[in-house]
């Protein structure tokens, strides 16, 4: 499981609590990124050493307010709070949302999975509702170092489940 980076979180103004099986985010005027503490890359073809993974796993819901998004964020775009609402193409929007060209998913207040496998190039997404999953892949249009990131707004409650390894 994938790190929030709740350092960044507090400086852009969300509330965190960190807790034994979860963390949770109150989201500050928005948009605004909510994302990985690690970046992942593809392995050098060279065998060299590698510092970072190639693989980051998110578990969370929002509640709360109902405009957000969840997609892979180039590293690059990680400061630019606009990148999923604006210019996002790797991820889902959630159906209370006027914005992105993200397909738009009735996702609000389910559990979402995300994995990005950069060694595939593809990230998926899985929407756990009350009666079926929801399933979406993409192929990741980026080179180099991505993060998995949320679009937040005002009023968004995001909880993530932690696992063993965050």
């Amino acid at each position: 499981w994938a790190a929030v980076d709740v350092e960044a979180a507090v400086l852009r103004g969300f509330t965190v609590s960190v807790e034994a099986e979860a963390v949770r985010a109150m989201s500050p005027d928005g948009p605004v990124l909510l994302h990985t503490l690690l970046a992942a890359d593809k392995k050098p073809e060279s065998g060299g050493q590698w510092s970072i993974p190639s693989r980051l796993r998110w578990k969370f819901k929002v509640t709360g307010n109902s405009s957000w998004q969840v997609g892979v964020v180039p590293e690059s775009e990680c400061e630019n709070q606009r990148y999923l609402y604006g210019e996002g193409v790797v991820g889902l929007t959630a159906a209370g949302t006027y914005a992105a060209e993200m397909e738009k998913v009735d996702l609000h207040g389910s559990w979402v999975e995300v994995v990005c496998d950069c060694e595939r190039g593809s990230a998926s997404f899985a929407v756990e509702t009350d009666d079926r999953v929801i399933s979406r892949k993409h192929l990741l249009p980026f080179v180099g170092p991505v993060r998995l990131a949320i679009s937040t707004f005002n009023g968004c409650e995001v909880l993530f489940q932690r696992g063993r390894a965050q």
